[in-house]
């Protein structure tokens, strides 16, 4: 052994150890207090480190435990983890979880009360790990559309009927997008998911509640509390299902007029609320890696393909992805009817072709090319004036825009003010060409879960039917934030959101 080798140090509960002297040892060289923390912060160093391999090696094995599919070849598209993918997220409504629990089956029926399994959502994902950007686009459950392998036309939650094999082709075939990876939940795994973060926190600016035409609540959905009100499992999948909402506004129940498009508003802000959430907890905390993965192996089933690894770098490269960088995107629709039957139907155009371009891999998204369905908004109510925020927000939901439920704002404002969120300035913009008149448009850094609040003031006028030029509204440069306003603005107005 050479000389020097007893002199290695070793952790221990005070940091060092001083290896036992020898008659021939020379005089103890004392280490100083810097060097001492020095041994001690590596110590620990290494600890942390193994202790986190521990918990990442706890989440591949209790990954690998997840329901898989096994596709037939060539339905899922094959690509490298580092390349753009599609991930299907379905939302299924089966009630099995309800046999034996006449609590659960009073709170969403039955499996033989609601005629099997059905896709109460059908959200398509697309993640670009190399440009570190994200987007999602949700596909009405009523959607014509032609379903795989039959010939015929019928609403696309038919085509999950005949099972998820039968989903993707019908999707691909029908809007040429290729699906990458697949992932469904169903009722008790979307509550045991929200109740293994601690609950997700979104903003109601009234109370709300759902509401069918027979007086029913099919949903489940009342709640009576408003401002940031943190939802439990029961309420987030209440609030997320709701097919008749109603909110309060001057005292009276009204109706959210948008039907299935501010379901799916509604979805997709849940979602980018929850992934802040999760982002928020430490996510390879082995206790809460095993509530996830429980609920999971009971709850979620994934393609065989989805490997732990992929999810995994995926975290890695999204780190410093926000939450409201999460592109929302919401497909322009009509209701029709066929053979006596309502449906909603596809508007062909082109920005129809423009989102669904996003998700094929043709167009990537373009901070400054912006279609009202990509904008998430809510409306408060600066002056009083009885239902001016529902009739806004009608408005805006009409011209193609994803309306959160409207509320009151601080009153007595003066000038409409548009309040958005760090790097929604396009967004804004485009919403400030859609009201009369002029608007003052304020970046908010604090803003999140919408992109964007629309605060009416005194000389609010209302929504136009069609934009006016983008010359005509004050330009806005996303690279820089505002800190405070200019000599000549007003202070911004405070604005309750979670």
């Amino acid at each position: 052994m050479r000389d020097g080798a007893h002199s290695a140090l070793s952790c221990t509960q005070n940091g060092y150890r001083r290896p036992p002297m020898t008659a021939a040892a020379g005089p103890v060289l004392r280490r100083s207090w810097p060097q001492r923390i020095l041994i001690t912060f590596n110590c620990l160093l290494i600890t942390a480190c193994l202790v986190a391999a521990a918990a990442l090696g706890y989440f591949y094995q209790r990954f690998g435990q997840l329901p898989r599919y096994d596709f037939a070849e060539g339905v899922l598209d094959e690509e490298d983890p580092g390349e753009p993918q599609n991930f299907l997220l379905v939302g299924s409504d089966t009630r099995a979880f309800t046999a034996g629990d006449d609590q659960a089956q009073e709170s969403f029926g039955s499996e033989g009360l609601v005629g099997g399994e059905r896709a109460d959502t059908i959200m398509l994902i697309r993640v670009d790990p190399r440009a570190e950007s994200a987007a999602m686009v949700s596909f009405p459950r009523d959607l014509l559309v032609e379903v795989a392998g039959t010939g015929k036309k019928d609403r696309i939650n038919a085509a999950f009927q005949g099972g998820p094999e039968q989903l993707i082709r019908t999707i691909t075939m029908n809007f040429d997008i290729r699906v990458h990876h697949y992932v469904q939940v169903d009722f008790a795994g979307f509550k045991g998911m929200v109740d293994a973060v601690g609950g997700v926190e979104l903003y109601l600016p009234a109370p709300v509640r759902d509401r069918a035409p027979d007086g029913s609540n099919p949903s489940g959905l009342n709640i009576t509390d408003s401002g940031c009100v943190r939802l439990s499992g029961d309420q987030a999948l209440s609030y997320v299902r709701s097919r008749h909402f109603q909110y309060m506004e001057d005292d009276r129940w009204k109706s959210d007029p948008s039907g299935d498009i501010g379901r799916i508003t509604r979805q997709q802000d849940f979602i980018r609320r929850a992934m802040r959430e999760a982002i928020s907890k430490d996510l390879l905390n082995p206790s809460r890696v095993n509530k996830l993965v429980d609920v999971g192996i009971d709850n979620v089933t994934v393609d065989r393909d989805l490997d732990a690894r992929d999810i995994v770098n995926l975290g890695e490269r999204f780190r410093s992805l926000t939450p409201e960088s999460l592109q929302q995107f919401t497909l322009p629709i009509d209701n029709a009817t066929v053979r006596g039957a309502s449906v909603l139907v596809l508007q062909e155009g082109q920005e129809t072709e423009d989102i669904l371009d996003v998700f094929r891999g043709i167009a990537p998204v373009e901070p400054g090319d912006v279609a009202p369905s990509a904008v998430t908004v809510r409306v408060l109510n600066g002056t009083g004036v009885p239902g001016q925020a529902s009739g806004a927000r009608d408005d805006l939901v009409a011209a193609g825009f994803a309306v959160t439920s409207p509320g009151d704002g601080p009153g007595g404002t003066e000038a409409t003010v548009i309040r958005y969120g760090a790097g929604q300035g396009a967004k804004a913009q485009l919403l400030a060409r859609y009201l009369e008149p002029e608007v003052q448009l304020r970046e908010d850094p604090d803003l999140t879960g919408v992109d964007a609040v629309i605060l009416t003031g005194e000389t609010f006028v209302g929504v136009r039917t069609t934009p006016r030029p983008a010359s005509e509204v004050p330009q806005v440069d996303d690279t820089t934030t505002t800190e405070a306003p200019a000599e000549d603005e007003s202070p911004l107005p405070t604005i309750p959101e979670c």
